[in-house]
């Protein structure tokens, strides 16, 4: 059996350009306000993008607890039989053919059994009201014997078939299904809808609920003629992001829009896409899909850090206008590699990234190994798609790059301690920033902390406080001083773990446990809130003062005329 045919059943809805699916629907979809629909499309392709990224440390991915949702990174996979020439990979993508199979089809299979990846099994079903759901479980119990995390996509792309013709019934039948999943603590099941499907079929009549969903996917294919058609209109493009605004990151607005305004706190996966690399045309597409295939495999899980799995389908359909696999076309292939090679993806069970990528304007304190940071930009101008991005240093051209994540190294060796400005700019948008340099750390300051380096004094109990080297510093409303000396003028003594980066102070019964880079400090084992994190500096530690006074029974002021903490010991 080939490619082909094992996937027949999974062809993909890419090209799909109706507004209504099926005659005989069994529920009658309310028609939509298409100028308003427009306007909402339109929202969300026309408007420029520019923002400054940096590497930040894995942990500092959202997390939502799911099942087999890893802390940080994301899967990078494809179709098994193609992924050769690509290994290693995070996960393979695979198919169960309704209710047609009883295992995983060679050699996926094999590759699988053999093999240090998660699972993407698409399990596509043609009619709701035939699940067996006995040769389910017999199935699921053979794909258990795999031991391998597997992500079980059941009946997906519901609202570009027939599966949507009858919601109640297709929620109904998932649930069911969901809790026969969930009895194998390997598996987590994927909810996943096509990105953009019908427009009168919104996600929300196909949502089962929370407790049956552990990870929300959406199939997102970049389009360059809507159904075929070279002379798509513009409204067509817009309405279904195809052509100019054809971008994995425009494509998953929509299901982003309807979980944030559901509520739906789930990890996010690209269960299935790609770009094509020819079409029926025998167009020449590499100038155009390079960077829509960058946009995909580099800015989604940029953009969406909640987006931690992402298959490329390596595969062609030959009933499909356009074709996805990479394999044979060596740029394609390339840019696959260069994204899964970076760092902030997972390429095996046991491989996990290295870095999660963070906006510098609200990314921590950064701890440079080296002498070189490593500075992105994600730019998305509409109606064009390839631009340049310069990099400005203090007020001068710094650096330029002309090919998406645009990357840059900035050199610290040649940057002086205290405040500096990076400024980003393409086409008449840019973006300045403000970072400190101290030492071998960088802290870069959003709009809520300009004030980061003023001035700021100390007083105990009318006393000012002497500070060597290092003086406070402010983090948004928080003030921050180095550790010692506050805490030996308190009369504490404290101690410093390298091991788990945590500062801990004595003094009489209360002990103070204050962990770098932690929203909490812990007073004698009890968590309590702090303004702003502690962090290092340098080679001082700096600790929130209010939070670290109070904890040792002393009042605190502060005067914003002068700039000062005021502390009252009470002695």
């Amino acid at each position: 059996m080939n490619l082909k045919q094992k996937l027949t059943a999974a062809a993909l809805c890419v090209a799909i350009s109706i507004f209504t699916v099926g005659s005989a629907a069994a529920f009658e979809f309310p028609v939509p306000d298409w100028g308003q629909l427009l306007k909402e499309k339109e929202a969300m392709v026309l408007n420029s993008e520019l923002d400054l990224y940096v590497e930040g440390a894995v942990e500092s991915a959202p997390y939502f607890g799911a099942r087999l949702e890893p802390r940080g990174g994301a899967y990078i996979g494809m179709v098994a039989e193609n992924s050769a020439d690509f290994q290693p990979l995070g996960s393979y993508l695979t198919y169960i053919d309704d209710m047609n199979q009883s295992d995983i089809y060679y050699p996926a299979n094999e590759m699988i059994k053999n093999g240090n990846s998660a699972v993407m099994v698409g399990w596509t079903i043609s009619d709701m009201g035939n699940v067996d759901f006995d040769k389910m479980r017999s199935v699921l119990d053979t794909l258990n014997s795999y031991n391998r995390p597997m992500f079980i996509r059941f009946a997906n792309e519901m609202n570009v078939s027939a599966l949507g013709n009858a919601p109640e019934q297709y929620k109904a039948v998932f649930r069911t299904a969901a809790n026969l999943i969930h009895e194998y603590p390997n598996f987590a099941v994927v909810w996943s809808p096509n990105d953009l499907g019908g427009l009168d079929r919104p996600f929300d009549y196909f949502y089962p609920g929370d407790e049956y969903v552990d990870w929300v996917g959406v199939s997102c294919y970049s389009i360059k003629y809507f159904m075929g058609n070279q002379n798509t209109t513009r409204e067509d493009s817009i309405y279904f992001m195809s052509g100019d605004y054809a971008w994995a990151t425009n494509r998953v607005k929509p299901i982003i829009d309807f979980m944030t305004k559901n509520n739906i706190n789930k990890p996010l996966m690209i269960s299935e896409g790609g770009v094509p690399t020819n079409n029926r045309f025998g167009e020449n597409l590499e100038s155009w899909s390079s960077p829509r295939l960058r946009n995909m495999l580099w800015y989604t899980v940029m953009r969406y850090p909640q987006i931690k799995m992402v298959n490329y389908f390596n595969a062609h359909m030959e009933n499909e206008p356009e074709r996805y696999d990479i394999s044979d076309y060596p740029y394609a292939a390339n840019i696959f590699r260069e994204a899964a090679n970076s760092g902030a993806y997972i390429t095996g069970t046991d491989k996990g990234a290295r870095f999660s990528f963070q906006r510098a304007d609200s990314a921590p304190v950064l701890y440079e190994q080296g002498q070189t940071l490593r500075l992105y930009s994600f730019a998305y101008i509409p109606n064009k798609q390839d631009v340049t991005v310069n990099y400005n240093l203090d007020g001068n051209w710094y650096h330029s790059s002309s090919q998406i994540p645009y990357t840059c190294n900035l050199d610290l060796s040649g940057i002086s301690d205290g405040g500096h400005t990076i400024a980003i700019s393409t086409e008449g948008v840019s973006k300045e920033y403000t970072f400190y340099k101290h030492g071998s750390t960088i802290s870069f300051m959003n709009d809520s902390a300009p004030q980061a380096e003023q001035s700021v004094k100390v007083t105990l109990d009318g006393s000012l406080i002497e500070f060597e080297g290092q003086q406070p510093v402010l983090r948004t409303d928080t003030t921050l001083v180095p550790m010692r000396k506050i805490f030996e003028s308190l009369g504490a003594e404290v101690d410093w773990d390298n091991d788990t980066q945590t500062a801990t102070a004595y003094k009489g019964s209360v002990t103070i446990d204050i962990p770098i880079g932690s929203s909490e400090i812990y007073v004698n084992g009890k968590a309590r809130p702090v303004g702003a994190p502690a962090e290092l500096l340098g080679d001082k530690t700096m600790i929130p003062v209010r939070a670290v006074s109070e904890a040792l029974g002393c009042t605190v002021d502060w005067n914003n005329d002068t700039m000062t903490v005021i502390i009252r010991s009470g002695n």
